[in-house]
């Protein structure tokens, strides 16, 4: 194995480990709970205008919401040869980690409350067929920092990404209403046994 294709490897492990520990203590920080094989939760109120989701739910100031994290990990983890075939395997994994989160917002009362789960990410605008709502974050210095440490995730924990989809990474909020979440991942039985797997891993 030549210099050329070492070097890489061995900058790759280094940010990926860098990246690691920081995940690890913000996790930490934010006390954020593993939700099946793909997510963390954490709870926070919400600090921004009043918005209204497109089945009528409405998320005002101060309200508590579900913030959602990727588990990168886990995600790096995901076994392919190609871009698509990742994209594939991650949906899947990610369709389950919601079953898991209807099942947990019927079963722990901390969550009874909680009308909107959101997260951050660098994946295009998508879902709204399953209930979500995605909008592009506003052009300012923390659109231009999340999109940097979102490139570094890429680089570190996808070596099958492409230089195309390094490039295009645009930071984009996804949010998700309870009732949406319910009606689209809630009452399966993949969401009951991943709920239960995923306590035996807690345990």
């Amino acid at each position: 194995m030549s210099a050329s294709v070492r070097v890489p490897a061995e900058q790759r492990g280094v940010l990926r480990f860098a990246l690691e520990r920081l995940d690890a203590r913000y996790r930490e920080r934010m006390r954020l709970a593993p939700v099946g094989p793909l997510l963390y939760l954490g709870l926070a109120r919400h600090e921004g205008a009043p918005c209204a989701l497109p089945d009528g739910t409405r998320l005002e100031p101060g309200a508590w919401v579900g913030r959602l994290h990727f588990n990168n990990n886990r995600a790096a983890a995901v076994q392919a040869e190609n871009r698509p075939q990742a994209g594939i395997r991650f949906a899947r994994l990610l369709r389950e980690s919601f079953a898991e989160l209807a099942v947990l917002t019927r079963e722990e009362t901390r969550l009874r409350h909680v009308q909107v789960y959101e997260g951050v990410t660098w994946l295009r605008a998508h879902g709204r067929a399953v209930g979500f709502d995605a909008h592009p974050l506003p052009h300012g210095p923390r659109r231009w920092l999340l999109s940097a440490h979102f490139r570094l995730l890429i680089w570190a924990f996808a070596p099958v990404a492409t230089r195309a989809a390094m490039g295009d990474v645009r930071p984009h909020r996804f949010r998700i209403s309870r009732q949406a979440l319910q009606a689209n991942f809630g009452g399966t039985a993949q969401g009951s046994l991943t709920h239960a797997s995923s306590t035996r891993r807690r345990a």
